[in-house]
């Protein structure tokens, strides 16, 4: 009998073979609870992977804080925190402070200061072909904001998770790319990343701009206030649509650097610029049949989000968008106040506009939206429609009546907006309201649309978007895409009511159409019962208000047109010409 077959018969005896087993089942039980690699090794009952997504867990852990951060190199070469000629000049007047339309100062912690023009753009080259300019002078064609923003990064990097890296030149290494040739997954999951702690400002521009001085100098001032004063915490980036540029942009480097040496972008941010165009969005998203921006805005930020992973949220900016204080310390207030709010009656609350004048602080604004849900909420965990699986978490408990407002409490939103938030539903005159496409129920399917589309959204909402566009062909319009996908899939929403101005100061019957009544007269808790409002030409952060155009230019000393008033917010003082801190839009060029 050979050797082989002696040791066979051993093996295979009871003596040895039922204690093998015997070991084997106990190292199973005890061991395998407890670790999932040894079951799913050497387990025969392991189970079968799960179908759908994988979503996120109910009881999330709170970020702990960053560290203090280091001072960056501004433009002037100097360190900002030892440059007065870099310093905002903000100041407190012995007048009484305006009392917003909506929102609140209060509300979202942001400071009550003034400033006059040069206070704001001084830093940034306004008024510098004056004899009377007294800070330094910069040559703003040898400013290189990528490379600074990048210095600054890696002043910080030991603030950030080891994830966080610094933004590539763009002028050196292009990542976007059509569909066929991709060199990345074509989709991605929230699960595969780790938190970097940074977010990107994505300022929207096109070919053909006309930049003007103004521009310069607002662009400055975000990078220097958004990314060098945090520590690189932000990173602004230029996101250029090329419109009808005719060479395929993407087929080669150098049908790439061409397009951007003919684009006519100011050389100082040429290194923050990332150009796309129709055909990148159509090669990605076949079965969207609209592609440009009126109906499909965040599509190039779905696709910069894909190729750019490094950042947990995008903001999405216009160029024509005002910071009448320190942008940075605005968008701070703005994320933390979202990072603060409970997910429940989150999306209730945006649904209406804080009136301090009409029912005080917001304790007592969320009370009466509170009291408007009987306690609970009319959406809790995801809102279920058949076409999402969503990757957001289950509440933690079945109804939302039982439940004291601490879930989500120190989590980051995935979406912050700006405005206040409708129901597609109760909207008739919408003019999107039949636009949709790829969705099993049509123009039934629940929506909520919340203009303008500036907003924060997630990394983890933006790929979830995108996959839904790649993959199902689903489209919703622009000012309603961030808000209904994070509700479909239960991701956190949040709404910082931030202070917005009317044209006329105690214009009580606007307001009061406006306001409809609040949440007491709502009867569902969701918004106003009716839709329609007024015009909002006359607003400081509206769609499309005309009045921001006309408080700049009385700010800057410009002779107004006959037919239109100074505005109430401009206040002078000592000779010179003030006003609020707050965020407006649009900011449009006469032309």
């Amino acid at each position: 009998m050979s050797g082989l077959v002696k040791f066979r018969r051993i093996i295979f005896t009871r003596q040895v073979l039922i204690p093998v087993a015997a070991v084997y089942l106990f190292l199973f039980l005890i061991l395998g609870p407890w670790s999932p690699r040894w079951a799913s090794s050497f387990s025969p009952f392991t189970e079968p992977p799960r179908k759908g997504p994988i979503r996120q867990p109910t009881n999330f852990k709170p970020l702990p804080p960053l560290q203090d951060r280091v001072p960056c190199y501004g433009p002037r070469g100097q360190f900002l925190s030892r440059s007065p000629d870099d310093d905002l000049k903000e100041e407190k007047l012995d007048v009484a402070y305006p009392q917003p339309f909506w929102g609140s100062y209060a509300t979202i912690g942001l400071d009550q200061t003034w400033m006059t023009i040069d206070g704001r753009y001084g830093p940034y080259g306004y008024g510098e072909e004056d004899k009377s300019y007294n800070r330094s002078k910069v040559d703003w064609n040898k400013v290189n904001w990528g490379k600074l923003q990048n210095e600054c990064f890696e002043r910080n990097r030991h603030r950030f998770p080891t994830s966080a890296t610094p933004f590539d030149n763009t002028l050196q290494m292009v990542r976007l790319g059509y569909r066929n040739v991709t060199r990345i997954p074509e989709t991605r999951q929230w699960h595969e990343f780790k938190n970097t702690r940074r977010t990107a400002i994505v300022v929207r521009a096109w070919r053909g701009y006309d930049w003007k001085a103004e521009d310069l100098q607002n662009l400055r001032s975000l990078i220097v206030e958004a990314s060098l004063r945090t520590g690189g915490e932000y990173q602004v980036v230029l996101l250029v649509d090329m419109k009808d540029y005719q060479p395929y942009i993407f087929a080669s480097d150098e049908n790439y650097e061409k397009a951007l040496s003919e684009l006519g972008l100011p050389a100082e941010f040429r290194e923050i610029a990332v150009l796309w165009d129709d055909r990148l969005l159509e090669s990605w998203y076949p079965d969207i049949a609209e592609h440009r921006t009126m109906w499909q805005v965040y599509q190039p930020v779905q696709l910069f989000s894909l190729h750019y992973p490094e950042f947990d949220h995008i903001w999405q900016v216009e160029l024509d968008m005002r910071f009448t204080g320190d942008a940075g310390k605005f968008l701070d207030k703005m994320s933390g106040f979202a990072r603060k709010e409970p997910r429940k009656q989150a999306f209730e609350r945006a649904m209406f506009q804080q009136m301090e004048n009409k029912i005080g602080d917001y304790k007592n604004f969320s009370g009466a939206v509170n009291r408007a849900n009987k306690g609970g909420a009319y959406i809790w965990g995801p809102l279920s429609i058949p076409d999402i699986d969503p990757i957001g978490p289950e509440p933690p408990t079945e109804l939302a009546e039982n439940e004291d407002f601490k879930w989500g409490v120190g989590e980051d939103a995935d979406v912050i907006l700006t405005s206040t938030c409708n129901n597609a539903q109760k909207a008739d005159a919408w003019v999107f309201k039949e636009w949709i496409g790829g969705f099993k129920e049509g123009a039934k399917t629940p929506r909520f649309f919340c203009p303008p589309a500036i907003t924060r959204t997630s990394r983890t909402l933006l790929l979830a978007v995108h996959e839904a566009q790649l993959v199902k062909g689903l489209r919703a319009p622009s000012e309603a895409t961030p808000s209904s996908f994070a509700l479909w899939h239960g991701l956190k929403l949040s709404f910082p009511q931030h202070p917005v101005f009317w044209k006329r100061e105690h214009d009580e019957e606007t307001q009061n159409a406006w306001w409809k009544g609040g949440p007491a007269n709502s009867t569902d808790g969701v918004g106003p019962n009716l839709w329609e409002h007024p015009k909002g030409m006359g607003l400081t952060f509206w769609w499309e208000s005309e009045w921001p155009r006309q408080i700049v230019d009385a700010w800057m000393g410009k002779e107004l047109p006959k037919d239109v008033a100074h505005p109430w917010l401009v206040v002078e003082k000592d000779g010179k010409r003030y006003i609020p801190n707050m965020m407006m839009h649009p900011m449009k060029h006469y032309h």
